[in-house]
C-alpha cells in the first residue's frame, strides 16, 4: 500500500451495521489484516463492489458479538472472560446476556481472524455424562440381544424363552451356558452378559427392559422376572428370567400365508 493510499485509508471512516448494531471503524483498521474477511472487503481492489446503503455497510451477524471481533482488529488481541461473556448492544447500552465460547468461536472462523481455534469447539462432557452414556450403551446393547433371541426363539416355535443371570461368577457358570445353548441355540446372543452385567442391568432396570420389549413385540409377550436373594450371602443373588410367547401365535395358516413359497 503505498503512502498516499494508507493516509487516505486512515482517515476514511466506516460505518458498519452488525445485525442490527452500529459500529464506527477506520478503513486502515480492517485493512490492516488483508487475509480476514474484513480486510479483503474494503481492500482497494474491491471498493466498487461495496454497496452501502444510507452510508452504512450492513452485514447479517451476530452484533453483540461482533464486538469481540472489532476489537481484535484494534488491537490484535481478543479479550473475554470465561466465566462471563458480556455484549454492547449500543453506543450506550451494555447488555450482560452471556456468550457462550462456541458462538464466539463461529464468529472468529466466520470473519476469518487468524486466531487458532481448539480442534473441538464444545466443553468435553463430564464424566458423569461420560459414565451414563457409556452405561445407556451397554443397557441398549442388552435390550438388543433379547430382541435377537426371542425372534430367533420364535423361529423355534418356542413358548417359553429361560434365562438365569448370577450376581457373580459361579464354578459351573461356564457348564451351565454351554449346555443351556445345546436345547435353546438362540441363548447366545444373552450368553456375553453373563453373569454379572446382566444381574446388574436386570437389578437396575428390569422392569423397564421388559416394557422395552412389549413396545417391540406387543403386549402380549409375557416377561416375569424374579429375584432370589439370600438372607446369608447376596453374593449367591440371581435373577431367574422367563420370557413367555402364547403356543396359539403359532397359528399354521398364518404362518403359510406369510411364508415365501
Amino acid at each position: 500500500m503505498s503512502d498516499t493510499t494508507s493516509t487516505a485509508a486512515s482517515r476514511e471512516r466506516i460505518i458498519l451495521n452488525v445485525g442490527g448494531v452500529r459500529y464506527e471503524t477506520y478503513r486502515s483498521t480492517l485493512i490492516a489484516y488483508p487475509t480476514t474477511l474484513l480486510g479483503a472487503m474494503f481492500a482497494d481492489r474491491n471498493k466498487e463492489l461495496l454497496c452501502p446503503v444510507n452510508g452504512e455497510h450492513f452485514i447479517d451477524r451476530d452484533g453483540q458479538l461482533f464486538r469481540y471481533i472489532l476489537q481484535f482488529y484494534r488491537t490484535g488481541k481478543m479479550f473475554w472472560n470465561d466465566a462471563h461473556l458480556t455484549s454492547t448492544l449500543s453506543n450506550d447500552i451494555t447488555s450482560t446476556i452471556p456468550i457462550s465460547r462456541e458462538e464466539l468461536f463461529s464468529e472468529i472462523d466466520y470473519f476469518q481472524l487468524p486466531i487458532p481455534l481448539p480442534i473441538s469447539q464444545s466443553e468435553p462432557p463430564l464424566l458423569s455424562q461420560q459414565a451414563q452414556k457409556a452405561a445407556a450403551s451397554k443397557l441398549d446393547e442388552f435390550i438388543q440381544s433379547f430382541q435377537r433371541s426371542i425372534f430367533e426363539a420364535m423361529q423355534y416355535f418356542e413358548t417359553t424363552i429361560p434365562f438365569t443371570f448370577h450376581r457373580i461368577v459361579r464354578e459351573n457358570q461356564e457348564h451351565y451356558w454351554n449346555e443351556h445353548e445345546k436345547v435353546a441355540p438362540f441363548v447366545k446372543y444373552l450368553r456375553p452378559f453373563a453373569p454379572c452385567v446382566g444381574y446388574e442391568l436386570l437389578d437396575r432396570f428390569g422392569t423397564e427392559i421388559g416394557k422395552r420389549l412389549k413396545l417391540k413385540f406387543g403386549d402380549d409377550l409375557d416377561w416375569k422376572l424374579e429375584k432370589h436373594a439370600s438372607h446369608v450371602d447376596k453374593k449367591v443373588d440371581y435373577y431367574r428370567l422367563a420370557i413367555n410367547i402364547p403356543d396359539e401365535f403359532y397359528d399354521n395358516s398364518k404362518i403359510l400365508q406369510y411364508s415365501a413359497y
